[in-house]
């Protein structure tokens, strides 16, 4: 569950350790989840969640609370700015710019409805850093690319191309997959 209520809130600006606890127990496993997205690996996922708790334990007394959502919203702001910070660090973005890729997007029109969400994580953290980056901001969090151009300081076209790459590794995946399941089938 990723409400949290005012009193909560007021609570832990009190800093009542019973639900301070209760809450990061709450958030906890959505928060790793969205960090494991884009890094790709459990530990630093796990520290993620940490850091971006220990800033908001630290900086609670500036947040506003506006609905029972908009305190998830807040640290989950935090903990995709921490991805980001670790994968700048890393500066291995593996970005390419657009060659002979047509601007136009094709619709996404691939069923991944029958796929269960276990398998679907596993297959966008198997992607290249680059392309589950702009993937999860783009495709997940709903960014646009001027907006994650500006975030991770490359083109708006290179932000595209990274989506489009993405998205036709996950359709080889997914047809890969539809084909070993045909072959069973036989």
């Amino acid at each position: 569950m990723r409400q949290v209520q005012l009193h909560e809130i007021i609570a832990c600006q009190s800093q009542k350790s019973d639900v301070v606890g209760d809450v990061f127990q709450r958030l906890h496993p959505s928060l790793v989840s969205l960090s494991y997205r884009y890094l790709g690996n459990s530990e630093d996922a796990q520290d993620v969640v940490m850091v971006s708790w220990m800033k908001v334990l630290e900086r609670l007394s500036t947040f506003q609370y506006q609905h029972p959502l908009s305190f998830y919203a807040w640290i989950k702001k935090i903990c995709v700015n921490e991805c980001l910070g670790i994968l700048r660090m890393r500066n291995n973005f593996n970005l390419q710019s657009l060659q002979d890729l047509s601007e136009e997007e094709e619709p996404w029109s691939e069923d991944f409805s029958h796929i269960d969400a276990i398998t679907l994580l596993r297959w966008v953290s198997d992607l290249p850093e680059g392309y589950r980056t702009v993937f999860n901001l783009f495709a997940v969090e709903g960014f646009s690319h001027a907006e994650i151009a500006q975030m991770l300081e490359i083109s708006e076209s290179t932000s595209k191309s990274q989506y489009r790459k993405a998205r036709l590794r996950l359709v080889k995946v997914l047809d890969a997959q539809n084909n070993r399941s045909k072959s069973y089938e036989k």
